[in-house]
């Protein structure tokens, strides 16, 4: 019988009631949680950028930087879960931050456009646009943008392989390394036979994909676009690196697995990482918890190598 850690547990039981059929509702109730009063961390510096779209409006990105260190560090583009229509930069703050001194690198987190009031492909968009205008920001700037990463969880995990897919097939820019985290890769999540998926220690269940898939697509009646899920690509050749991670009571996960094993047969270089007796996005809702330390602990380190800056150990979480 599958036990979850008291700590993810107890995060997981102090979660809104999770609805995506009605996402405004949803969207609301994750928001309460960014809403009480939290002291700035102090081991990081953030400054929010604005990015100016084609049409002239602006689009958020908060950078989080490490206090500690100095010069032109790597840059890692950030995007937020939330199933396409919830999760905010300011809901992922004290992640983006502990991600910030773990990797030794200045974070970089996207406001993306949600669905339903803007469907696919409006936050992937917004996640490429991003991504393009900090590999673009000059030499003298916080972060180098010649070495930069894109990482997200669910949702945000599916925005980063497709970013991913959008620098290989527009481009650029050059990626070292995309990390996907629970990630959302394909239209229908594979659900692994004999298994019950329960709110209780599941997070997202099966009866949630139709929702966000019409939600995020406008429609469920035609073809899912290409970008849309990144299994839906033909071709998954020529990719940067990836680290993919799912979560072993996550309906999700033999769809992310899939997913990275079929990056392995393109010839593109993978660590495929299940990790048992957690739910999906376990370490977003209790980072604090012994596995989620240890998991973002290896991931970051997963970052290091890809992005070449040696990460600060002294201000991490103990």
């Amino acid at each position: 019988m599958s036990t979850v850690e008291p700590e993810i547990a107890a995060a997981l039981a102090a979660l809104p009631v999770i609805d995506f059929a009605d996402p405004v509702a949803q969207r609301a109730a994750f928001q309460e949680l960014a809403a009480d009063p939290v002291p700035p961390d102090p081991r990081v510096s953030t400054q929010d950028h604005i990015v100016v779209r084609p049409d002239g409006s602006h689009l958020l990105v908060r950078s989080y930087r490490p206090r500690e260190l100095s010069g032109a560090l790597p840059a890692v583009m950030w995007f937020h879960g939330g199933g396409f229509v919830f999760g905010s930069v300011d809901v992922d703050d004290f992640y983006c931050a502990e991600l910030a001194v773990r990797a030794g690198a200045v974070v970089l987190s996207v406001e993306y456009r949600l669905a339903p009031e803007n469907p696919f492909p409006a936050g992937v968009e917004d996640c490429y646009l991003a991504t393009c205008w900090a590999a673009g920001q000059p030499a003298d700037a916080h972060w180098d943008g010649a070495r930069l990463a894109v990482a997200g969880g669910s949702a945000g995990g599916n925005l980063a392989a497709v970013v991913a897919l959008m620098a290989r097939d527009r481009g650029g820019p050059q990626l070292a390394l995309q990390v996907l985290l629970c990630p959302a890769v394909q239209g229908e999540g594979r659900e692994p036979s004999g298994r019950v998926y329960e709110r209780a220690t599941s997070v997202v269940v099966p009866e949630d994909n139709p929702h966000i898939l019409r939600h995020y697509l406008g429609s469920t009646d035609k073809p899912v676009p290409r970008y849309a899920v990144p299994s839906a690509d033909d071709d998954l050749s020529g990719l940067p690196p990836a680290y993919v991670l799912v979560a072993g009571l996550d309906y999700l996960r033999e769809s992310g697995a899939e997913y990275a094993l079929a990056l392995d047969r393109a010839g593109v270089s993978v660590e495929l990482h299940l990790v048992p007796n957690v739910p999906h996005g376990f370490d977003a809702i209790a980072i604090t918890a012994p596995t989620s330390r240890r998991i973002v602990a290896e991931y970051c380190g997963a970052l290091v190598k890809a992005l070449g800056q040696p990460a600060t150990s002294t201000a991490a979480l103990p």
